[in-house]
């Protein structure tokens, strides 16, 4: 799937329930979606979330030792994965801390499937939790990422990779985080 198709079916969601805001509330798209949400202490370390089908239900568990911001983009992504490939015949996502690395364009002939829904749940949470027209607005009364990642309730990483995606920041060192980004 195409990064501009993930991103419209993220923005009808939100559009569908009434949920266009900042910040958006994953928790409430989850209710919406009638997906269940809950914090979880895994046994394995780096387990960031995970979602489950039992009985016709779906319920997205997160690690609940996270910092909010990461809860937030789990929720979202797991969510991205009931959305986008939950059709089928899988009952079970488990993420761990390099799946949320997939921020890279998949290069199909280098990329397995596992890879490349594990990307795309990444877009669908980006794209959720930064929604392009309510970030276009919002850059254009503040040009600052780290302030934006608060408005958001995103990681100031997560806003500039968004930022850069969306085109409105160019590729430079971004002094407050060490980041790669840039002045507009």
């Amino acid at each position: 799937m195409k990064r501009a198709e993930i991103e419209a079916r993220a923005n009808q969601i939100l559009r569908d329930h009434n949920l266009l805001q900042v910040p958006v509330d994953p928790l409430k798209v989850a209710q919406s979606l009638d997906i269940r949400v809950m914090g979880a202490v895994f046994s394995e370390e780096g387990k960031s979330g995970a979602i489950v089908k039992r009985a016709g239900q779906f319920s997205i568990f997160v690690n609940a030792n996270e910092p909010p911001a990461r809860k937030r983009f789990t929720v979202a992504h797991e969510i991205g994965h009931r959305v986008l490939h939950m059709e089928s015949n899988l009952e079970e996502l488990i993420d761990v801390e390099d799946n949320f690395r997939s921020v890279g364009v998949p290069e199909d002939d280098n990329w397995n499937a596992d890879r490349r829904r594990e990307w795309e749940a990444n877009v669908f949470a980006s794209a959720l939790l930064m929604d392009s027209s309510l970030l276009a607005a919002k850059w254009e009364e503040c040009k600052d990422p780290p302030t934006l990642a608060w408005m958001f309730q995103v990681s100031t990483t997560a806003m500039i990779v968004r930022l850069t995606q969306l085109g409105l920041l160019q590729q430079l060192e971004y002094p407050s985080s060490g980041t790669v980004a840039s002045q507009p």
